[in-house]
């Protein structure tokens, strides 16, 4: 994505001052909280110019893994915290992690949006063998940001919560977390 994106985020401003109202970090860390998710492990996919990062590092003391498409962005990510982010699209990406049997706490991501529907479940089914909690702001995934024109899957709730459980997920309490049911299963299975 281009500088321009960024510069004015849905014609609402640069992305670094209203990245809180459209990526919902906030609500992320506020909800794992009650949930009781402790998270020493995180993977951001979409990470943008790292803002959420920062968020995550002075939250909960924990530098995330992640990637970010956009080499704009990239560049800008604190370089304390870039060290950790591929320049990369998380189409290829998160099957690199899967190969290296990488596993984390938390997968954070709103930009599911932006990829088409056919990329979606193998994907996400990656994604439910790495993560064992995944929190996807889906509030992001109906028409909520009319001046974003890179959306490209924007779907009803119930449509997402479909896919997640058709990708080896399982809801809580929260409709915005997902729990793994592949990595829970990988965590309790007797040694032999």
């Amino acid at each position: 994505m281009e500088a321009s994106y960024f510069r004015n985020y849905c014609g609402r401003g640069s992305y670094d001052e209203v990245y809180r109202e459209h990526s919902g970090i906030e609500h992320c860390l506020r909800t794992a909280r009650r949930l009781g998710i402790r998270a020493r492990s995180v993977v951001v996919l979409g990470t943008a110019t790292g803002r959420v990062l920062e968020d995550f590092e002075a939250s909960w003391r924990v530098r995330p893994a992640g990637c970010e498409v956009s080499a704009w962005a990239h560049a800008r990510i604190p370089p304390r915290l870039r060290r950790r982010i591929e320049r990369s699209d998380m189409r290829d990406y998160v099957p690199a992690l899967v190969a290296r049997s990488a596993s984390f706490d938390l997968l954070f991501t709103n930009s599911l949006i932006y990829l088409a529907v056919r990329d979606l479940p193998g994907l996400l089914a990656d994604c439910s063998r790495i993560a064992s909690h995944v929190h996807f702001y889906s509030s992001t995934s109906e028409s909520y940001e009319p001046g974003d024109r890179h959306r490209v899957t924007l779907r009803p709730r119930e449509w997402w919560r479909q896919l997640f459980r058709a990708s080896g997920f399982e809801p809580t309490r929260s409709p915005y977390f997902w729990r793994s049911a592949r990595v829970a299963a990988r965590r309790i299975r007797p040694r032999a």
